[in-house]
């Protein structure tokens, strides 16, 4: 091989290499927070969400899809289960909505039908706050 055709592809594969990675960063912001179980109620503290994204996902055993737990603003927050009404699979948050890539169904994060072929909203779940923590029921 040609020097020159060696160093061109070199620079191709590291130029290449850098964006993927880049790509796969943005990728991982999601968060799984840290829970508790209590009196029935899934606990997370306040401490443990972040200020960006306004999201966390919480895995619990009991549910068949993960938990979406969405701060709309100040202290009002959305619990949604992940799964979608169309055929149950599990939703991916993306920006302020959840997708389903099984079928094309499109939520907003307050659990809203944005588009089908699903018609029924997500599942929602209650929630309270105080000072240091986030109860879900």
């Amino acid at each position: 091989m040609e020097r020159r055709k060696f160093i061109k592809k070199c620079g191709t594969v590291g130029l290449s290499c850098m964006i993927g990675q880049s790509i796969l960063t943005s990728c991982s912001s999601v968060v799984y927070a840290p829970h508790t179980v209590a009196n029935n109620q899934i606990i997370v503290r306040k401490l443990d969400f972040p200020f960006e994204p306004n999201y966390v996902l919480i895995k619990d055993e009991r549910l068949p899809a993960p938990i979406y737990l969405c701060r709309l603003s100040g202290e009002n927050y959305v619990a949604l289960l992940m799964e979608c009404t169309h055929k149950g699979c599990e939703v991916q948050p993306f920006a302020d909505q959840l997708h389903c890539p099984c079928h094309g169904s499109e939520f907003a994060n307050t659990g809203k039908v944005l588009e089908g072929p699903a018609e029924e909203d997500l599942k929602k779940f209650q929630v309270t706050t105080d000072a240091k923590n986030i109860f879900i029921s």
